[in-house]
């Protein structure tokens, strides 16, 4: 008969690798749900680039994900609910530049923190035209307003322009308005200076656009 002490700690040892087990298990279902999760995101970047959204189905996603159909609809509702999730996320790494970028530049007043995140967002854009036509066509305000910035502690991109307008010391009335304006502003005149060059190239586009962007932070200030 087997001492009690040593039934015991056999016991202990069986629940302990019962345990872990079970954990080692729940994490290769967590990687295996982010790798098929990833794989959506990917297929569904890809074709919306290459097809558009509208002519591009779930069929389609799946299929290029290698992956069932009913495995789309653990992760998302639509196709609209992964288009979003893709802009968020190509936004959330726009922005992720932009920011460490602005960190090492010295910028100092507000208006210049303001201006140099557009320019870099720009020319990333530029760099990535896929990426441009994508998000200037799908990029709602809502959307934009919940991009997080993972550098920054998981904030959305509207608690960073308000953290500079905080550094600033300054007051304006209606802030969300004037960010609402500048994003419009940006997104709308650098689509047709980068993808047609008409009326101008981007180059020509810049010193006029950022000229325009201190104006409305003066416009928005109270004295």
């Amino acid at each position: 008969m087997e001492h009690k002490s040593f039934i015991s700690y056999k016991r202990i040892l069986l629940t302990f690798y019962k345990f872990s087990v079970t954990e080692i298990d729940l994490g290769k279902l967590d990687e295996n749900k982010k790798i098929k999760q990833e794989a959506l995101l990917s297929s569904a970047f890809k074709l919306f680039t290459e097809k558009g959204i509208n002519n591009t189905s779930i069929s389609d996603i799946v299929s290029s994900a290698k992956l069932a159909k009913g495995t789309f609809y653990l992760y998302f509702k639509d196709k609209y609910d992964i288009r979003d999730r893709l802009v968020t996320k190509q936004g959330n790494r726009l922005f992720e530049n932009a920011n460490i970028a602005l960190e090492k530049s010295g910028c100092q007043t507000l208006e210049d923190c303001v201006v140099f995140i557009a320019d870099n967002v720009i020319d990333q854009l530029n760099e990535n035209q896929a990426l441009l036509k994508f998000i200037s066509k799908n990029l709602s305000w809502a959307v934009f307003s919940n991009i997080r910035i993972a550098g920054k502690d998981n904030m959305n991109c509207m608690d960073i322009f308000e953290e500079l307008i905080k550094k600033s010391g300054r007051k304006f009335e209606n802030e969300e308005l004037m960010i609402f304006m500048i994003v419009e502003l940006v997104n709308s005149t650098c689509y047709s200076a980068i993808i047609y060059k008409s009326p101008v190239t981007l180059e020509e586009l810049k010193p006029g656009l950022y000229t325009t962007i201190r104006g409305i932070i003066k416009q928005f200030e109270v004295n």
